[in-house]
């Protein structure tokens, strides 16, 4: 037996492998966490477009000649020309008694590949408030838009 060729033997050692697979998963898990990140950002971003939406379409059911002004239920959505995003529908409610409503972390709801959001109207005359959640900041996460001359005050109310 050749002594000389056992020392001469090329390959990695465990050491080396260990170092290579503890890389690997770090940057693993900085690619998952920068994903999530992404995720909610376009989350974030495409809830308020939405809101957006529904916020135009109720200023074009205000202006219309026929209008009695902002709508106050789901079905006032469809009297204008302008229509709703695509599979995006509206929860509309009033009074103070469905503020706990309001604070729910879900919004909007999303069932068979509709999302509902909840829409405060604040009266025909005045306007109304589109709420949504922010997945993508830490604090403050529930947002809001606003058509007509809703104010709102600091309990997202009208």
């Amino acid at each position: 037996m050749n002594l000389q060729n056992k020392t001469n033997q090329k390959g990695f050692t465990i050491v080396e492998l260990l170092i290579v697979i503890v890389v690997i998963g770090i940057l693993a898990a900085i690619s998952i966490v920068a994903y999530n990140g992404i995720q909610n950002r376009a989350k974030a971003s495409q809830r308020q477009a939405d809101a957006n939406g529904i916020v135009k379409v109720a200023e074009a059911v205000n202006a219309r000649a026929d209008s009695t002004g902002y709508p106050t239920s789901a079905a006032d959505f469809a009297l204008g020309d302008a229509k709703l995003p695509a599979n995006v529908a509206v929860n509309v409610v009033t009074g103070a008694s469905t503020a706990t409503t309001l604070s729910s972390t879900t919004g909007p709801t999303e069932s068979g590949g509709t999302k509902t959001y909840i829409v405060r109207s604040c009266g025909a005359n005045v306007g109304l408030i589109v709420y949504y959640w922010d997945p993508s900041v830490s604090s403050g996460n529930q947002k809001t838009v606003a058509a007509g001359s809703a104010v709102l005050n600091g309990s997202n109310q009208c």
